[in-house]
């Protein structure tokens, strides 16, 4: 089985909460992700931005459903390199929970062969949850940010970006990946937003995680390749460096970007929130997701992360 069959699986067998962001459970939200070495990420990233992002990459799923951080457990299979390094990480986490108003109240160590994390993180529901499901035929499909950065980092990872002639793009490429952002602020806003009808965030690819959506909310998309914010300077120097420009805008993973849909024009929503989003297609009837692109039409394919692909 792929990630999605055995999702959809333990959908069937456990609880129909399973397949969103977070479950939402009396006005709280759940979720948690396990990282493990050399899956998730490699000893060429510095610890302190492994705990960060093991920690942000649950704060962008309370932000997806439009949740308020509260707590967090953490636990570590430590083998002896990250053992004698423990007390970098700890600082980190200490800081980022700081940072992004989640207390960390608990948790397990272990040892294990390969650094092994996993965060459980619990959000409070301040508006409304922000569901998967909820897209309507005619609403336009939103991005939060532009997107394509991560997946050019994770490529130029390990490389000396002072022999680059472009060093502040590999520089902003990489912690991009290392260091994201998760949109909690955004979260929120667009929760209490009614005419916003559905969001997800972008962790497994734009093309993938926009199946995920239209899945759930039994609909497709039709996406203008041309109104797809990309990465800040991506277009020009992507090629140098050997990035396939379209896949890392379209499939590449750990964006952290939210993606979401809403009955309102661009300038409208962007207006309303205070901060710029970008529309790039609309919700449509047919169940399929469709790429615009030079006045052509193709089945856009879910291409990105898949742990078991």
């Amino acid at each position: 089985m792929n990630e999605s069959q055995l999702v959809a699986r333990v959908r069937e067998l456990f609880s129909p909460r399973i397949g969103d962001d977070a479950a939402v459970i009396d006005d709280q939200v759940f979720t948690t992700d396990l990282l493990i070495e050399d899956v998730d990420f490699t000893r060429a990233i510095p610890l302190r931005f492994i705990a960060r992002k093991s920690l942000v990459v649950n704060l962008s799923d309370l932000a997806a459903m439009g949740a308020a951080p509260a707590y967090a457990l953490l636990s570590l299979g430590l083998p002896s390199w990250a053992l004698e390094n423990a007390d970098e990480m700890l600082v980190a986490y200490a800081e980022a929970s700081r940072q992004y108003g989640i207390e960390i109240v608990g948790g397990d160590f272990s040892r294990a062969e390969k650094l092994t994390i996993s965060v459980t993180a619990i959000g409070r529901i301040v508006t409304r949850p922000l569901m998967r499901s909820g897209a309507r035929v005619g609403d336009r499909v939103y991005v939060s940010r532009p997107i394509g950065g991560s997946a050019t980092g994770f490529a130029l990872l390990g490389k000396d970006a002072e022999a680059y002639e472009h060093r502040e793009f590999v520089e902003s490429a990489i912690r991009r990946h290392i260091d994201p952002e998760p949109e909690l602020a955004l979260g929120m806003a667009l929760a209490r937003i009614s005419e916003v009808t559905a969001c997800i965030d972008v962790s497994d690819g734009l093309s993938t995680d926009l199946h995920h959506l239209c899945d759930a909310s039994e609909c497709g998309a039709e996406i203008e390749k041309e109104r797809i914010p990309v990465f800040p300077d991506l277009p020009s120097y992507g090629a140098k460096f050997g990035i396939n420009v379209k896949d890392a805008v379209l499939h590449g993973g750990e964006e952290y970007a939210l993606l979401f849909t809403s009955s309102l024009r661009e300038s409208d929503l962007s207006t309303r929130l205070g901060r710029p989003v970008y529309a790039i297609g609309r919700i449509t009837k047919a169940r399929e997701v469709v790429l615009k692109e030079n006045g052509l039409a193709r089945p856009l394919e879910a291409q990105g992360w898949d742990h078991f692909a």
